[in-house]
């Protein structure tokens, strides 16, 4: 009979990636990067509005949710370079228009939020209790960013937040803050300066450190 032919019994060839893997896999890396940056930052974009119902009656704000009087501006501060850009938003409950460059010679915690935005909705219980342990001395104001006036309403309703309240429709506050999405806490001393941030949802111990920053330059009421 015909002889078979021998197999080898050595070790098999390794296989090894060819340069278009090899490219794919550094090409992950930087949307992985991207992925993360915005993980950490929070709400980068806002999903597509619903209509609008137009035949709709206007959207009552609680009676608990304060003005922006106590926000005035002064006509004597300013943080310069430091300080706020100077944008003029309505406040939700009516009223004057608050000068964000002068929010009346006061420390004040700013806060940008949306309702679309999960991690500004679970940080809101926090600020309202900070505003209610420190608001004798440090000023709250939100900034409802890119957003629609019933579902910000609504939020505030359910949350029991009673803190005074700005409406920024275009999100001008955000854009010249160039952060890359909500929420966004500002520490903002009296004499207008922003002394300290956080980008992202803040945490019970970080929103006291901001605090704490305010009241220590404070004035005693």
């Amino acid at each position: 009979m015909p002889s078979r032919p021998s197999r080898s019994t050595g070790p098999a060839p390794v296989a090894r990636p060819t340069p278009v893997t090899a490219g794919r896999s550094r090409l992950r890396r930087p949307a992985a990067a991207l992925l993360v940056a915005v993980a950490l930052s929070g709400c980068a974009a806002r999903p597509p509005a619903p209509a609008a119902d137009t035949g709709a009656p206007p959207v009552a704000v609680p009676d608990a949710v304060a003005g922006c009087e106590a926000l005035a501006a002064d006509g004597a501060t300013t943080g310069g370079a430091d300080g706020l850009p100077a944008l003029r938003l309505p406040c939700l409950t009516g009223g004057q228009e608050v000068a964000l460059e002068d929010l009346g010679g006061r420390p004040v915690v700013v806060n940008l939020w949306a309702s679309w935005c999960a991690p500004c909705r679970e940080e809101m219980p926090l600020l309202q209790a900070a505003y209610e342990r420190h608001g004798d001395r440090v000023g709250f104001l939100g900034v409802d960013t890119e957003d629609s006036r019933p579902a910000a309403v609504s939020l505030l309703t359910d949350l029991g937040v009673t803190y005074a309240q700005v409406v920024d429709e275009d999100k001008a506050l955000m854009t010249a803050l160039a952060v890359p999405g909500l929420p966004v806490t500002l520490a903002v001393a009296a004499d207008g300066r922003v002394v300290d941030r956080q980008v992202g949802q803040v945490s019970a111990e970080r929103l006291e450190e901001l605090v704490t920053r305010l009241t220590d330059d404070a004035p005693t009421p």
